[in-house]
């Protein structure tokens, strides 16, 4: 199931179109929808596509070869084999194509893990055969720090070699349909709120279940796939993860300056600085800032939040409440589930989907395109989004509940906005789940 991914494709295409050739990093975390990409784009041009695996290096050396007979001469396929990876692409650097040859690399990180001198190796293969060669090399991996390491900071052995990079994210909200057809406006806030918008997430989603039969059947069941998906997620990135699992679960449990955090684990701030930077750096939290803020990264007011929507929901309720599922007991997290998600979960889903249909399309719901948007809060006061270019200023509450006093809503925004404004154009807007529901946002 191929679903959006436009732009991702479209820049694969642009590369392979360049005659000269191409190195392309593509990287993401677990589930996110890198190997459909490059499945979609590699199936109509000539292609080795290899998946690493954590086999013995002469193993894969086997499986590797069995891909490049294919584009052999007749008369050497037989006999073809390679004692080392430096002779499997010297190989390839001298078949003659008619047309540029696609080699892709999946799950690039395991090649790494047998091999620590891999991408060192591949630098030089790359220097001497393959740069010269009329060929499109994709690496491909789902371990972000190893991706990082290896390819992207400026320290790693391959860094400056590949001529584009795709950082594969979640889907936006409205593709959820794409996946549940059937889902109607408040099913597809609940799944947003839960299952996320990753897109192996959303295929196990059963369109003809209701939603809490959803969550039960797979989220909560010991025996599902997503049961265990934050173990493994983390896991794959964090040899030791006890740490990191502590201050995720924090965080989740509402926990978000680190202050609080420290407290909750019993630890000093300081104590918490490298794990919190290498959560950030594997894309599982951000660092939140009131958005006026003029220098964020000395402020004070920052709060933590766990990016990924099923992530959150998996601590919350799955995590911390394992000696229940795990003895079968998914209806006492049912019932908590539908005492505190629409509070815990939905309420904030609903602020970022209003923040990314913004950005989808500003000028239809501020009439400008802002240089900024995002929450604002201090130490009295909080308002959901701010938006703001040179000119202009807008304040946005979200509101997931059915308010028939917008009008009062809009007075104390005004209230709580009056030293922001400065000189600029000002505007406010209250959405509302009844807004949502009618389609009207």
């Amino acid at each position: 199931m191929f679903i959006n991914r436009t732009e991702e494709l479209e820049t694969l295409n642009r590369e392979y179109d360049k005659k000269s050739a191409t190195f392309s990093v593509i990287y993401g975390r677990r589930r996110v929808g890198k190997t459909a990409l490059i499945s979609e784009y590699i199936k109509d041009k000539p292609h080795i596509y290899f998946y690493a695996t954590q086999d013995n290096i002469n193993i894969q050396l086997d499986r590797l070869t069995e891909q490049i007979k294919k584009f052999a001469n007749p008369k050497i396929r037989e006999y073809l084999s390679f004692k080392t990876i430096e002779e499997v692409f010297e190989f390839i650097a001298k078949l003659n194509l008619g047309s540029k040859l696609v080699i892709v690399i999946d799950e690039y990180q395991n090649l790494v893990y047998k091999d620590k001198a891999f991408s060192s190796k591949l630098q030089r293969i790359w220097d001497i055969f393959l740069e010269y060669s009329n060929i499109h090399l994709i690496l491909c991996g789902s371990t972000l720090s190893m991706m990082q390491s290896e390819v992207l900071n400026y320290s790693a052995p391959l860094y400056g070699r590949r001529t584009t990079s795709i950082h594969l994210k979640e889907l936006y909200f409205s593709h959820i349909k794409d996946f549940i057809p059937n889902a109607n406006r408040l099913t597809q806030m609940q799944v947003f709120s839960s299952f996320g918008t990753i897109p192996k997430y959303l295929l196990e989603y059963d369109d003809n279940l209701n939603f809490i039969e959803n969550i039960k059947q797979n989220i909560l069941d010991k025996n599902s796939y997503l049961y265990s998906e934050g173990n493994f997620l983390l896991k794959d990135e964090i040899s030791e993860s006890t740490a990191y699992f502590s201050i995720l679960l924090s965080i989740a449990n509402g926990n978000r300056k680190i202050g609080n955090i420290a407290s909750s684990l019993g630890v000093n701030s300081s104590y918490l600085s490298k794990y919190m930077l290498k959560l950030i750096e594997l894309d599982l939290i951000e660092k939140e800032i009131p958005i006026t803020e003029q220098n964020p990264s000395k402020s004070k007011m920052g709060l933590y939040k766990i990016k990924d929507k099923f992530l959150n929901f998996w601590f919350f309720y799955v995590y911390k409440n394992y000696n229940y599922l795990e003895i079968g007991f998914a209806d006492y997290v049912i019932s908590e589930i539908e005492k505190n998600f629409n509070d815990r979960f939905v309420s904030f889903a609903f602020e970022d989907y209003i923040k990314e249909q913004i950005l989808l399309n500003p000028i239809k719901y501020l009439g400008f395109v802002p240089l900024k948007i995002g929450r604002w809060w201090s130490s009295k006061e909080e308002i959901d989004l701010v938006a703001f270019d040179d000119k202009n200023i807008a304040f946005i509450e979200c509101k997931w509940q059915n308010i028939t006093d917008k009008q009062k809503i809009q007075q104390n925004l005004i209230a709580k906005s009056k030293d922001l404004i400065n000189d600029k154009n000002v505007f406010y807007y209250i959405f509302t789940k009844d807004d949502y529901l009618k389609n009207i946002i």
